[in-house]
């Protein structure tokens, strides 16, 4: 008599993982696949609207999906950095007309608007963490629109000093032409070392280099220098020829 072979146990089907949530944003935030595009759009009516309000107003016409009240204090926030901080204070003009200075211009725009979002931001934080603790919303959004104010100090300072170089670049090219070199001082021991890596380097005085332009990029106080091209030097990264140079 044939023994019938023992039954396989049947495994249960592997569970499958709950469905991840999206992250929870922090009170005040924008969506993250929003934030950039409302930089974007911030930068250019920071050329053209007068008033807080009607950047805000133009902002909230563009993106109706963050105009719900979930996002109200968000635009709180930005109405608060910008007639405070942002609006009354313009980037730096040098009177230097260039490729570099344009380039850079455009740069500081951006990152003027960069830091509106930014500080609308944690603005927005402040007061609504200020709400659910039962204490004075306007006390700490005053409080942290007196950070932020000094933060936007760093801002210009770092704006102007960028500026002042793209100003050096465009005047060294007037002289030079448009390919330039890349002059570190060497002899006193204090050159950062990515100074020192970009010494002895070219670049285009139309296409900033990844470390930023000598004198304003790699860091502040910066001692670099632009100058006429090292003959057969290599090129920074990030100022390669463009097409037009290229064909």
């Amino acid at each position: 008599m044939t023994t019938p072979a023992p039954q396989q146990q049947q495994q249960p089907p592997p569970q499958q993982p709950p469905p991840q949530q999206p992250p929870r944003l922090p009170p005040g935030s924008l969506p993250p696949a929003v934030v950039d595009a409302v930089a974007v759009a911030l930068s250019a009516l920071l050329l053209t609207a007068l008033t807080a309000a009607a950047i805000i107003a133009a902002l909230l016409s563009r993106f109706p999906a963050v105009r719900s009240a979930r996002y109200r204090t968000f635009w709180q926030g930005l109405q608060r950095v910008l007639d405070r901080i942002v609006v009354p204070h313009p980037p730096p003009l040098t009177g230097v007309i260039g490729a570099a200075s344009e380039a850079t211009a455009r740069q500081n725009l951006a990152r003027r608007a960069q830091f509106a979002v930014a500080a609308a931001t944690r603005v927005a934080g402040a007061m609504a963490e200020a709400r659910s603790r039962g204490e004075d919303v306007e006390a700490a959004a005053d409080a942290q629109i007196g950070q932020e104010t000094r933060y936007f100090q760093q801002h210009l300072d770092a704006m102007w000093n960028r500026a002042r170089a793209a100003g050096m670049v465009d005047m060294a090219a007037a002289e030079h032409g448009n390919l330039l070199g890349w002059y570190a001082i060497r002899n006193d021991g204090k050159t950062t070392r990515e100074c020192l890596a970009a010494d002895h380097h070219n670049f285009y005085a139309d296409q900033m280099p990844d470390i930023g332009w000598p004198g304003g990029g790699p860091h502040p106080n910066c001692r670099c220098f632009p100058g006429p091209p090292w003959p057969g030097a290599p090129l920074l990264a990030g100022s390669g020829p463009r097409r037009s140079r290229a064909a």
